[in-house]
């Protein structure tokens, strides 16, 4: 009797146990529902919070767009530059959001993001017009070859070039320092050319810049929105952005670069090649009014056109060590 006594006494709190373990689990769970619940609430409050600011935000920098057209030039740069702080504040709130942000609510910001973009840039197109090149014509009479000649030599690479770039050229200096910002850089041409042993440092937005015929010159320049071409330079340094570029002819140069597309050399050797490491008080504007990426550069991805080997490196061209990398801040 005692044995079995014992049996039904053990079987007894092994149920109990069993219970308590059940009654412990649907505590966990309850509890485990109750912290995803509050986790919810402070994603849609988080959600809510970030759409109502966006919004409103986005509302003020196109309400400033649009009365841009009726005030006056100078005015209009306060307010376009205003415009493009803003616009900044907004795509970092923007990126510190995105962890709590349902994948629609993100995309939908960013295309409202991409717009505000193109707009600002738009107006700053109009306020700073790109001018056109001036194609040479082939007939010509002797009286007007002439007068081409003596124009041309106060711009004999332009010439060379076929076009003529009157924005801004600077040509046949040496051991100069020469520096650009903003109005005189925005949307302009730029051409340097025939100058050894200066620093060339361009704080702005150029659309497109000529460079050529440079040697033991170091070259800055803040975003470019088209394209940099580069020929016949020798040791010189580079520290550019944009969109393309192109290099002819150049030979012991070390490039800082920031491109959107492939890198192109031609007839080139001894090239170094590292990511962009300028820094100025207005570059994050200026990237901005480039049109430019920031999170796409192709620093590394150079097509040599005459290297045709695909599974061998190009010999003309390397990467920089990190150890030797420079920084270049303003």
């Amino acid at each position: 009797m005692d044995t079995i006594g014992e049996r039904k006494t053990e079987i007894t709190e092994k149920l109990q146990r069993r219970e308590e373990e059940r009654l412990a689990g649907l505590q966990r769970k309850k509890e485990e529902r109750g912290n995803d619940w509050g986790n919810d609430l402070t994603t849609l409050e988080g959600a809510k919070y970030f759409i109502e600011n966006f919004n409103k935000e986005k509302s003020d920098i196109l309400g400033t767009l649009e009365k841009i057209d009726t005030l006056c030039k100078s005015e209009t740069i306060i307010e376009l530059d205003r415009a493009t702080e803003r616009l900044l504040s907004l795509q970092k709130f923007h990126a510190d959001s995105t962890m709590f942000l349902p994948s629609y609510d993100v995309r939908q910001s960013q295309e409202v993001l991409s717009n505000l973009q193109s707009r600002i840039q738009e107006k700053r197109e109009k306020l700073y017009p790109k001018k056109k090149f001036a194609f040479s014509s082939k007939k010509k009479s002797t009286k007007q070859e002439e007068n081409k000649k003596e124009s041309n030599k106060m711009m004999p690479i332009a010439h060379e070039y076929g076009v003529q770039l009157s924005d801004c050229t600077i040509q046949k200096k040496c051991h100069e320092c020469i520096e650009m910002t903003d109005t005189a850089l925005i949307k302009k041409d730029v051409g340097l050319f025939d100058s050894s042993f200066c620093t060339f440092r361009l704080f702005g937005a150029p659309s497109t810049v000529h460079i050529k015929n440079l040697t033991d010159c170091v070259i800055i320049s803040g975003p470019v929105s088209s394209s940099i071409f580069i020929s016949d330079c020798k040791n010189c340094t580079f520290v550019i952005a944009c969109q393309q570029l192109r290099t002819h002819s150049t030979t012991k140069s070390k490039f800082y670069l920031h491109v959107t597309s492939r890198a192109i050399i031609e007839d080139c050797s001894q090239l170094e090649f590292a990511p962009y490491t300028l820094s100025y008080m207005k570059l994050e504007e200026h990237f901005v009014a480039a049109g430019l990426d920031k999170l796409k550069n192709h620093w590394n991805d150079v097509d040599d056109f005459n290297w045709l080997a695909s599974d061998v490196h190009s010999p003309n061209w390397s990467i920089i060590s990190e150890e030797e990398r420079e920084k270049f801040c303003y």
